[in-house]
């Protein structure tokens, strides 16, 4: 398979998902476990890295 055909597969499998839909994911978390807050934000940052995105802030921190 390769670094190539790896990369690919990697990107494959993260490209339908982006980095949009960690924003309503931690919206849901935060409107469930307001006082979890931290914990939510952990749950974005790993929504994002595990998609291939920067780490941001969600829109309202």
């Amino acid at each position: 398979m390769g670094a190539f055909g790896f990369a690919a597969s990697l990107t494959a499998i993260a490209g339908p998902w982006g980095c949009d839909h960690c924003v309503p994911i931690y919206h849901d978390c935060v409107s469930a476990n307001p006082d979890n807050r931290d914990g939510c934000l952990t749950d974005f940052w790993n929504c994002q890295t595990s998609n291939g995105c920067m780490i941001s802030l969600p829109p309202d921190f």
